[in-house]
């Protein structure tokens, strides 16, 4: 299964839109095309309904349950890196710059006549 899972991932958006033709032109049913291209039948399901519902453009992203839970993950994480690095920017920020002292010569305060 999981090698039909994999190839299912990689699968090019002009062979899904192959198999949504033959389900919704040519009349076959979810299950002839999923053996005909040796795919997962949830997989073609999937596609035509995507395909029902946005068109064209489901067939170029696969809008996969793995891909999706990544995604979630990064938008969780994404707002939580600037606190978690806070500290750390603490820790290797450059030092202030001590302040400027104006260095007197000896006796600079009398007045040369």
């Amino acid at each position: 299964m999981s090698k039909l899972r994999d190839k299912d991932l990689m699968m090019a958006a002009a062979q899904r839109g192959q198999i949504v033709q033959r389900v919704l032109v040519d009349g076959w049913t979810v299950r002839q095309a999923a053996s005909a291209f040796e795919i997962d039948e949830r997989c073609v399901a999937r596609w035509v309904v995507a395909y029902r519902r946005r068109g064209m453009a489901s067939l170029r992203c696969d809008d996969t349950a793995p891909e999706r839970a990544w995604r979630r993950i990064v938008l969780f994480m994404r707002p939580l890196l600037p606190w978690a690095f806070g500290s750390m920017r603490e820790l290797v920020r450059r030092p202030e710059p001590a302040p400027c002292v104006v260095l007197r010569r000896d006796r600079d305060d009398v007045v040369n006549r």
